[in-house]
């Protein structure tokens, strides 16, 4: 077997894929499917939500390590790959089936959750860990992070990453449970833009520049309400909650719902200190979740944190996104409509977001420009953004780390997002920084692009953080 490079951390790393249904199932937004079985078939159903946690566990020497990369069946992620890069199948067929069979994840399947009561580093004791809840990007899945995932598991953190189902990953395949047992719907590959048909008298009364993404955008924001709320009532052992692993396997319930008798507290903290994050799509899923009114009947998530990583930010309303305040009551967006200017509520603490930019998208002129005064609504006094030096867009996934393809620039890439996103978690920011290579921002001209555009890099090491 072939395996991603060992996590390092303070604990090993469990991982387990959860799914339970969505009663009723529910289609949203208007678009509907190109090459439909019924006229009127809607593109997206959410009929049940699925995410692979990655959490902190004991060794287990009777156990071995090792996870799919490639989420099962090969055959159906081979389709949705070749539709995702506008391939022939044949031609991604090798490496996809190489990739399929033989990597994968050095993280404990299936293994029991480490009881945080029983673990004490210096003179602090860690008596919850904390839940952070990810968001893929295009062409992303619940393993497609791996790598950042396992490094804040193995820092101390539950993470769940969603697998969405919204046509933006590769290949999946829900499943409807119906009373006398479950049943797979249709495989949901990669949606192109030619595989759906617009809804045009609702496209005329609300337009939006990118009407499949807006959709796949209002899925997302429901998918991870309810995958939230459905891991708190696990954890609270709710008796009535359908759930269960996607294979089957048995879960060990006792060790992610066990009260410590000291604390009066389960293992994790899900009700006051949960963090989003996400990458390219998934970073401005974070950001539409915390500029959205929750869904009727779903409380505002208790988010303290929002780490996003390369957000792609054309699917968002402009002007904005804004940030709602999360109340008991309806929520109520933050921007004075008279002055379009901010009005912080002083009794509220907005969640603390930090951006960490590849070079090309800090490259992207107008792309940057907007980010910055978006980022600017959560942190006003302007220091939200870093940017990683000889980055590229891919570098926060798993692929720049497959084996064969890996470099050591690949690696250190990594190693700083994990530490910056780490210790950003941990509100030990300024600390890790401080540790790091970093400098101002200063671009250089290397040469003219095909259409005779300048070359730009930035100016710097691989690794080197600049703080704008």
């Amino acid at each position: 077997m072939l395996f991603f490079p060992e996590i390092s951390g303070r604990f090993p790393v469990g991982s387990i894929t959860f799914v339970s249904p969505v009663r009723p199932s529910r289609a949203v937004g208007s678009i509907k499917l190109r090459n439909a079985t019924t006229a009127h078939e809607h593109a997206l159903n959410l009929e049940e939500v699925a995410f692979t946690a990655y959490y902190p566990t004991e060794e287990n020497l009777r156990t071995a390590k090792g996870v799919h990369w490639l989420i099962r069946p090969v055959n159906q992620s081979l389709r949705g790959f070749a539709k995702f890069a506008s391939l022939p199948s044949w031609l991604l067929w090798p490496v996809v089936y190489l990739f399929g069979t033989l990597i994968k994840i050095p993280v404990y399947p299936n293994a029991p959750l480490l009881n945080p009561a029983k673990v004490t580093f210096a003179d602090v004791a860690t008596r919850q860990w904390p839940l952070v809840i990810f968001s893929h990007g295009l062409g992303g899945t619940r393993t497609a992070y791996s790598q950042l995932c396992s490094r804040l598991a193995a820092s101390g953190k539950v993470v769940l990453a969603l697998e969405h189902r919204d046509g933006t990953g590769p290949a999946c395949t829900p499943r409807v449970w119906g009373d006398n047992g479950k049943y797979p719907s249709r495989p949901i590959l990669y949606y192109q833009a030619e595989d759906v048909i617009l809804d045009t008298d609702h496209h005329l009364t609300n337009p939006t520049p990118l009407p499949l993404r807006t959709d796949q955008l209002a899925f997302r924001r429901q998918e991870i309400h309810i995958a939230y709320q459905t891991f708190c009532r696990f954890l609270q052992h709710d008796p009535s909650l359908e759930f269960e692993a996607v294979d089957e396997c048995e879960i060990d319930k006792k060790t992610w719902t066990e009260i410590d008798s000291v604390s009066g507290q389960g293992p994790v903290c899900y009700d006051e200190n949960v963090s989003l994050a996400g990458h390219s799509f998934g970073g401005c899923t974070v950001l539409s979740v915390l500029s959205s009114h929750p869904p009727s009947d779903y409380p505002s998530l208790p988010v303290t944190h929002a780490l996003i990583l390369d957000p792609w930010l054309e699917p968002l309303p402009t002007p904005g996104p804004v940030p709602i305040l999360p109340t008991t009551a309806a929520p109520q967006s933050i921007l004075d409509e008279n002055t379009l200017e901010l009005q912080y509520d002083k009794d509220h603490q907005l969640p603390r977001m930090l951006v960490i930019n590849s070079e090309t998208f800090t490259l992207w002129k107008d792309h940057y420009t907007r980010l910055e005064d978006v980022i600017a609504a959560w942190e006003p006094q302007g220091d939200g953004i870093l940017t990683l030096v000889g980055s590229k867009h891919v570098a926060f996934s798993d692929l720049p780390m497959l084996p064969f393809f890996r470099t050591s620039a690949a690696r250190t890439l990594m190693e700083v997002t994990s530490k910056i996103s780490i210790a950003f978690l941990d509100d030990k920011l300024e600390q890790a920084v401080g540790t790091l290579p970093t400098r101002k921002m200063e671009i250089e001209i290397i040469g003219k692009r095909k259409d005779r555009r300048p070359k730009r890099k930035l100016v710097g090491t691989v690794g080197d953080v600049i703080i704008t």
